[in-house]
């Protein structure tokens, strides 16, 4: 397939690398000039497209399947996306469970009220152009050099029992690889792992039942949708073990 990823940032660019590794055809964009050379290792062919300046992406053109990768919560790129030309038979979205309303519940993707205004806006800009957009919303992206570990290296942790709502990309991957692949349009999926650990369970690798635990009383993005529909296995369930 020819697939194009639009704004390779760190996602972007590991999404890029697996899909060529896969045997796509893949066209990777980037803001920046200096990205250039280092795409050019993970991606047949790599363009400037910036839509907040005047860019052409005729290059888009025949392709099978967009993945829309730009900051989410920014709306410089607005404007130049609706002035798009190009069809797409198949188009993915990357947005955030930071979406959803900063309340200690349980959120599905049937929460529709009280929205986060800037990444709803950016849903509604990209579904209203294309339709058929699936929405992948991410919890806290990890794996590889992102790890708590890293983040607290330098500093205190001052609220080590708050849950998280993480996920690791090489799920990612493996998420949009099963979305390509299948029938599904118009859709939304929280993307996170099943298991929310606390912040001090994590930087202490303790075991323990809390990992599993939806009702402690925090918030929590769930994504029992994604797993019942596509029957989908994570391949790294628990934050705990991240890093290991």
């Amino acid at each position: 397939m020819k697939i194009a990823v639009i704004g390779c940032g760190w996602v972007g660019k590991k999404l890029a690398e697996y899909l060529t590794g896969r045997g796509h055809h893949v066209i990777a964009t980037t803001t920046s000039p200096d990205k250039i050379q280092e795409l050019k290792t993970v991606a047949a062919e790599v363009h400037l497209l910036d839509f907040s300046k005047d860019s052409e992406s005729e290059f888009l053109n025949d392709t099978d399947a967009a993945i829309f990768s730009m900051p989410i919560s920014r709306s410089s790129w607005f404007k130049g996306f609706e002035e798009m030309q190009n069809l797409f038979p198949k188009t993915i979205l990357f947005s955030s469970t930071g979406i959803y309303p900063q309340e200690n519940r349980i959120f599905s993707e049937k929460d529709t009220t009280n929205l986060r205004t800037d990444i709803a806006a950016a849903e509604k800009t990209v579904r209203e152009k294309y339709p058929q957009t699936n929405i992948l919303r991410f919890g806290g992206l990890m794996g590889g050099e992102r790890t708590l570990q890293n983040f607290f290296r330098n500093r205190e942790v001052s609220n080590p029992e708050k849950r998280v709502n993480y996920i690791h990309y090489e799920d990612i991957l493996a998420i949009v690889e099963l979305l390509i692949n299948s029938d599904k349009a118009s859709a939304i999926y929280n993307v996170v792992a099943p298991k929310h650990p606390a912040i001090g369970e994590i930087l202490n690798r303790e075991d323990g039942k809390s990992a599993d635990s939806y009702d402690s009383g925090q918030r929590i993005i769930s994504s029992e949708l994604l797993i019942k529909e596509f029957n989908y296995t994570f391949l790294h369930p628990d934050p705990k073990f991240f890093s290991a």
